[in-house]
């Protein structure tokens, strides 16, 4: 039988959550030296004693204070530390999050002024074609969640339709962005957009921006993109030759290692001092992911003496489904992967390996670091108010035709170029489709969403967008589903990273304040 005080509680907490759902009030997290709660409603983060931690977890866990007032029966210091939490309900407003029936809704003219007046960034995709026939692409035959390698290229025509449309439909700063294939295969086109569009928006703040497997690179080609002011680059290079051999290779399984980074170096010389800032980095890590791996690829680009420190370098992991099995490169490794020390706590394995580096000041040269970044960025910037948000945004989707415009080779319209097949929202002969957008990117994700995330903790924290769920029929609610779990990993894995750091080299933190944000 339940004593006079355990009934209390249980009449005041069912009386703050009448639902029941405890487990998307919020969630619990450690690090090696404290442990934390934190507050879904309001984003707030409490560093707990034991006893309010292990209440807060035992909550959140069996989602019944009965259950777990049963569960431990005339246990006083359980119910002490349910009475402070109660407390901290009433000065912090904790507990509080809202069950949302919708997300935050466009009106039709907001929607129209923002589509049709402030694109903000267009992205031509100049040719399907690739020199490269990379391991992991996701435009291999064997990957259905993407179109073939094809010998299609965007003409002139078209190119130029998407150019005066962003003209037209942009505000006062717009990204023009080369995509592929390698966009480096239709570099007269990509010089021909580019002296284009600066003729046409000398009034706007136009920066320029493609990615690049760097082996089509010559020191031409740099001379002219250093010229080019605001003119970025993405480069993809996996790291040292063994690795990059092993994964970036041409149509007869050659490997591309010296080519690439000779292209690099074209890029870096040419660009100067200004390469730090105009150039990024990005390595692809295929599996098996161990330290062995990721300190050789840390080694490499620290060895690159010729290459700025300050330039970002990101890494992440290849796609799901975008390599096969006998793909995958063990020889020269171990081919175990990250030991436990690496895996600890929720933080996925690049990310542990970096944070690891970090804390034992094994990072001279910031690789690591710049692994965190965006995630850092993330969490410090995230939703925090007094009292909880009644406003649910949808998770990290843009709205389409305002972020980005993707202009497929034929000039149809995507939301973006990371989404596969997916229902069109315009093309360059007819413009922009706002009904197709209101239709599949906001009233069918709603729709098929709300429910799912107006009972997840980290709802506030997704980072699922349309890039993660979308297919040629609109939202595929099993994938999104799917994705969820991961999601929450990630989102606890953030909070323990940046805690971590903000206890042991708060300087990292203090690093990410100055970073803009877009």
């Amino acid at each position: 039988m339940k004593t006079d005080r355990e009934n209390v509680l249980i009449h005041k907490f069912e009386k703050l959550v009448p639902d029941g759902n405890y487990g998307r009030l919020g969630t619990t997290f450690e690090t090696t030296r404290k442990k934390y709660f934190f507050d879904t409603g309001t984003g707030k983060v409490f560093d707990c004693e034991t006893a309010e931690y292990e209440a807060f977890k035992q909550l959140f866990d069996r989602n019944s204070i009965e259950a777990v007032l049963d569960d431990n029966a005339g246990n006083s210091n359980l119910c002490d530390a349910y009475e402070k939490i109660l407390d901290m309900v009433e000065k912090e407003h904790i507990l509080q999050a809202p069950k949302h029936e919708n997300f935050v809704q466009l009106s039709e003219e907001n929607l129209k002024i923002l589509v049709e007046q402030d694109l903000q960034q267009v992205i031509l995709e100049l040719t399907e074609k690739c020199n490269l026939r990379c391991k992991y692409c996701i435009y291999n035959e064997y990957n259905p969640a993407y179109r073939n390698f094809t010998t299609r290229d965007m003409d002139w025509d078209v190119a130029k339709r998407a150019i005066d449309y962003t003209c037209a439909h942009s505000g006062k700063k717009i990204a023009v962005t080369f995509y592929g294939g390698e966009p480096l295969v239709k570099f007269d086109l990509m010089k021909k957009c580019i002296e284009y569009s600066k003729s046409i928006m000398q009034d706007r703040e136009l920066t320029f921006s493609f990615s690049t497997n760097l082996t089509l690179m010559t020191r031409e080609i740099a001379k002219y993109i250093a010229s080019v002011d605001g003119c970025s680059v993405l480069c993809s290079l996996d790291g040292p030759q063994v690795i990059q051999d092993s994964y970036r290779v041409k149509a007869d399984g050659s490997g591309t290692f010296e080519q690439a980074i000779q292209g690099l170096r074209y890029l870096v010389e040419e660009m100067g001092e200004s390469a730090k800032d105009r150039i990024i980095i990005n390595t692809v890590v295929c599996p098996p992911y161990t330290k062995e791996k990721l300190d050789m690829i840390q080694k490499f680009f620290d060895d690159l003496d010729w290459l700025p420190k300050e330039m970002d370098k990101k890494c992440d992991y290849v796609e799901g489904g975008t390599i096969r099995e006998e793909d995958i490169a063990v020889d020269f490794l171990s081919g175990k992967d990250i030991n436990e020390k690496y895996q600890k706590n929720e933080l996925d394995s690049i990310r542990a390996w970096a944070l690891d580096n970090v804390l034992n000041n094994e990072d001279k040269k910031g690789y690591a670091s710049g692994i965190h970044k965006d995630n850092l960025i993330k969490i410090h910037n995230r939703m925090l108010t007094d009292t909880p948000n009644i406003r649910l945004t949808r998770n990290g989707c843009c709205v389409p035709g305002n972020r980005r415009i993707y202009v497929q080779v034929d000039g149809n319209f995507l939301a973006c170029e990371k989404v596969g097949d997916s229902p069109s929202i315009g093309n360059v002969f007819t413009g922009i489709d706002i009904k197709q957008i209101r239709k599949y990117y906001m009233e069918e994700y709603d729709q098929k969403s709300i429910k799912q995330c107006s009972n997840c903790w980290a709802v506030n924290l997704c980072g699922i967008c349309y890039a993660t769920c979308y297919v040629k029929e609109g939202l595929d609610a099993n994938i999104k589903n799917d994705a969820c779990e991961y999601q929450r990993k990630q989102a606890r894995g953030e909070l323990i990273a940046y805690y971590q750091l903000l206890e042991d080299k708060p300087e990292e933190i203090k690093r990410i304040k100055d970073i803009p944000t877009f």
